[in-house]
């Protein structure tokens, strides 16, 4: 852009962009109508450097790069090809690489060190390192991808006509301004410099097939598809620039977090024990159902969704029967189902306990009644009131059954300390009934002997657990304790002196 029109651009920038392009129409100037023509994003760097960087750090201007430029990046190479035998790079900036020969046909074979041809082989993946197949030795796999990784692509109607192919090579099925997602792809050739924040203009090319589907493959949700997802979820009504600034990367577009819509929510779950473990609202309803390079696990794609929804049935399939689509519901709404919400960090826990834990998970008053008494509620239990006595409580597998331990200290009625032991397993309630013993006759020291020790029947007991830091005690003792002075005992507890360690409610699938 010459120094004329760069001081052209600066002093119009505060007028109305109708006034601006009405004007140049009148002038009819040559160079004016040239500005109209594709320009190139440094044309735009002089009055807009601030989107200018962010737009050159995300990754939209590396959908497709020249070889002369990918070889300058950390981007390997497939097996057998130098960089003086490749045009094109497809990708190369986050998830994966694909690669074009110098006829402009994707390479889909590869070779190993002897020569020997090898199908496939032929995508890098980043996130893993590893190379995968991509039309594995398909003959003569044509470039036309264009609409969504050049700027200003035409597609050719012809392949045999090389003015249709870019650079002229014939697997190039169209010709394009620039490689990669320019300026203008989205704002318009020069001086057009039109905005479209509509979702619907951003689904141009972040969607794929049909916008009321979500096509999926091999168990996980296919690629570019934020606009297919977005239409399927509660935020349908949203611009996508609501939330992201469309010129950054996407890690670092956010403007905004989800607690300044969900307050309460966020406040409620600012008490659960997986805030306190750092994690944050979108782990779990943005999962990594979506995969555009390679799988990371079982149910771990690359790609966060955009569905946000979350179903807690542990029998519900994400997907339709064939695997081909997102199963939607009747309103059109789409969710991620527990295996990839949960199972991304707890791999081994039941997906039915998995469902106890997620019902009202964001109620900060939900306690414990779905999951019953869990390793959690470990710790030392007391009764404020009664500072000098108290519980130590520990939940845990001991043969393969949930069992309760709990030890009182506490005193008899003549003053003496006197240490209760009692034992329960649990069964999946908020209450354990536990059988209460006495002992007697250790002494201290290198004065102790086990044999000395009597464990004395006491009686049994009830212990309940609402929540994770308040429970309740009934101690009732037999005859024998009756006699010795010992009573019923009733008690409120509160945990707040010292805990397990563990969240509360504990995944015992997943300790």
């Amino acid at each position: 852009m010459n120094k004329k029109y760069t001081r052209l651009h600066k002093a119009c920038s505060n007028l109305s962009l109708t006034a601006i392009i009405l004007g140049m129409l009148v002038f009819l100037s040559p160079d004016i109508v040239l500005a109209m023509e594709f320009q190139g994003s440094e044309w735009c760097q002089d009055c807009h450097e601030g989107k200018y960087s962010d737009w050159k750090a995300s990754g939209h201007p590396y959908k497709l790069m020249k070889s002369e430029e990918a070889r300058n990046r950390p981007i390997p190479l497939p097996g057998g090809f130098k960089w003086d035998d490749i045009s094109w790079v497809i990708g190369g900036y986050k998830w994966k690489s694909r690669y074009i020969d110098n006829d402009g046909y994707i390479i889909t074979t590869t070779y190993d060190e002897d020569g020997t041809p090898i199908p496939g082989v032929n995508q890098y993946n980043y996130l893993t390192g590893a190379w995968s197949d991509y039309h594995a030795g398909e003959e003569d796999k044509p470039y036309n991808c264009g609409a969504c990784h050049t700027t200003n692509w035409v597609a050719n109607e012809t392949p045999e006509d090389l003015s249709g192919n870019q650079d002229g090579l014939p697997g190039m099925h169209g010709t394009f301004d620039a490689g990669g997602i320019h300026c203008e792809q989205c704002h318009g050739n020069g001086y057009e410099m039109k905005v479209d924040r509509s979702a619907a203009f951003c689904g141009t090319c972040h969607i794929r097939g049909e916008a009321d589907t979500i096509p999926a493959s091999g168990g996980f949700i296919r690629h570019h598809e934020q606009y297919n997802e977005f239409l399927a979820s509660p935020h349908s009504f949203f611009e996508c620039t609501f939330c992201h600034d469309p010129h950054k990367r996407a890690e670092f577009s956010i403007k905004a977090e989800c607690s300044n819509c969900h307050s309460a929510l966020a406040r409620a779950y600012e008490m659960t024990p997986m805030a306190g473990q750092d994690v944050e609202c979108e782990d779990c309803h943005m999962a990594y159902a979506t995969k555009s390079a390679q799988a990371l696990g079982d149910f771990q794609g690359d790609i966060k969704t955009h569905l946000f929804n979350i179903n807690i049935d542990p029998d519900a399939n994400m997907f339709t029967e064939d695997g081909k689509f997102v199963a939607l519901d009747e309103m059109g709404e789409g969710a991620v189902t527990m295996d990839f919400a949960c199972k991304r960090c707890h791999t081994n826990t039941a997906m039915d306990e998995l469902a106890r834990h997620a019902i009202d998970f964001h109620d900060e008053n939900r306690g414990l009644k779905y999951n019953g008494l869990t390793p959690g509620i470990g710790g030392t239990w007391w009764n404020k009131f009664r500072s000098g006595e108290g519980f130590a409580v520990e939940v845990a597998y001991s043969k393969g059954v949930l069992v309760i331990y709990i030890s009182f200290y506490t005193y008899d009625d003549m003053g003496n300390q006197v240490w209760l032991n009692a034992v329960g397993e649990v069964t999946g309630s908020t209450s354990v009934e536990v059988t209460i013993t006495m002992t007697r006759g250790g002494k201290w020291g290198d004065e102790f002997d086990p044999a000395d020790v009597e464990r004395i029947p006491w009686g049994s007991g009830t212990f309940t657990f609402p929540t994770c830091t308040v429970g309740n005690a009934r101690l009732v003792p037999n005859d024998a304790m009756m006699a010795e002075g010992f009573r019923t005992y009733t008690q409120n507890l509160t945990r707040d002196l010292l805990d397990s360690g563990l969240q509360c409610p504990t995944f015992v699938g997943n300790p």
